[in-house]
Order: C-alpha cells, then structure tokens, then sequence
C-alpha cells in the first residue's frame, strides 16, 4: 500500500501556501514603492499645506500694502503669500535678511517714522514691528510690518515684508489698533499619505489684532483728522 498521495500538497489551497504569501507580500511592497516614486514626480498635492490668518474686530478693513484685500478675518494659502506657479505672492522678498525696514518702504517717498511702538517676536514665524508714519502729506499711517522667515520648496530660506494697515469705520477712520496675539501651529504625516491627498505638512499661523486707543501725544491729532488710507476705501 503506498502512503504517495497523502503526503502530497499540491492540491493544499492557495491561501494556507506560505509561498504565495510571500510572493503577494513582495508585490504589495513593490507596488508601494512605485506608488511613492510616482508621487514625489507628478502628484498634484504639495508638501505643504495651511497657510496664513488675519485676524481683526468685525468690520475691520485689512490691507496688505495699499491693496485692500478683505474685512474682518483673511486667510491665505503659503502659495498665495509668498508665491508659486499660480500665484504671484502678497509678500515682499527682501534682497538681504538684514535690511533696515524704512518708513519709504512702507509709505512711500518721503515719509517718516514718528513712532516705532514695538518690535515682537513670534516664534517659527517672524516678527512684527509696529510703526506710525506720517506720510509726504503730513497724515498719520499706522503700519504693522511682518517679517516673515520661508524657505520656499529645493531653495535657500528667506525673509519676506507683508506691511499690514487695520482701518475701521467711515473714512478718515480714527481707530487705532494693536497686536493681541500670533501663534503657529503644525502637523506632519508620512509622504505615503499625499496618495490619500493628504499633504506632508500642514502649518497654520494666526495673528490676530483688535481696536485699541492710540499713543496719547497722537490721540487729539489721530480724533481730528483721522489716519491715511489707500484710495478707494468706502
């Protein structure tokens, strides 16, 4: 009597074959590996997600330069702040991370620095400065200059001018603000997760202002005439 076909396997079943587990496990880590490959390429999603908030009383005008660019509350994408190949970036880089911030830079020819309130510091960010100017034409500018530090995707890091002007109310407005706060926060997650359309990194910053009165040797002078702001404010 022969024993022959008991000790044969090949009819065991494919799914208690460790062999062909072992092949399907290659192929799953291959495949993975190829997926990355072709992400890092083509996939449309960045690396990095989040971007940058204002954030004001309600009504507040909110100008980045002289070019309104919302009310209350705005919020841009990284790309849209600094640039990309779909955008052409609200900041302004700096040719030399030491540059003096001038009262020209930010309110043109012939202004003036009549006061420089604070200089903050805002981890992982920047900072901000906060001015107030008198223009050539003798009116009062308050501006809130951000300096901000970005290292844009495969290039050398950065530092980049938003000048920021808060008005409120009917035109000339009187009310002056300041800075009550700044955080950022981030999170990261493996480059595998972009195949889920789920970015790399993901960092968000927040700054926030709000209504406040001004410096006492302005306030007769800032209740009277009120303060410049760029044409075309209602």
């Amino acid at each position: 009597m022969s024993y022959a076909a008991e000790n044969d396997h090949s009819d065991e079943r494919w799914f208690q074959n460790i062999r062909f587990w072992r092949i399907a496990l290659l192929f799953i880590l291959l495949s993975i590996g190829l997926v990355i490959l072709i992400d890092a390429s083509w996939n449309p999603i960045s690396d990095l997600d989040g971007g940058f908030t204002i954030e004001a009383d309600p009504d507040t005008r909110i100008y980045v330069g002289d070019r309104l660019v919302g009310t209350s509350s705005v919020a841009f994408s990284w790309g849209e702040l600094f640039g990309d190949e779909k955008h052409s970036g609200f900041a302004l880089e700096m040719s030399d991370p030491d540059q003096p911030i001038t009262a020209e830079m930010l309110s043109g020819p012939n202004a003036t620095i009549v006061l420089e309130e604070f200089s903050m510091r805002i981890g992982g960010t920047g900072d901000v400065r906060a001015h107030i100017i008198r223009t050539v034409d003798g009116a009062l500018d308050p501006v809130f200059a951000l300096i901000l530090e970005w290292t844009p995707p495969n290039q050398s890091p950065g530092r980049y001018l938003l000048p920021i002007r808060l008005r409120q109310g009917p035109t000339p407005s009187a009310s002056y603000f300041k800075l009550t706060g700044g955080a950022t926060t981030g999170d990261w997650h493996p480059r595998i997760m972009k195949v889920f359309f789920q970015s790399v990194n993901e960092t968000t910053t927040k700054w926030s202002f709000t209504a406040t009165d001004p410096p006492s040797q302005f306030a007769d002078e800032i209740k009277a005439n009120g303060l410049w702001e760029p044409a075309g404010a209602k």
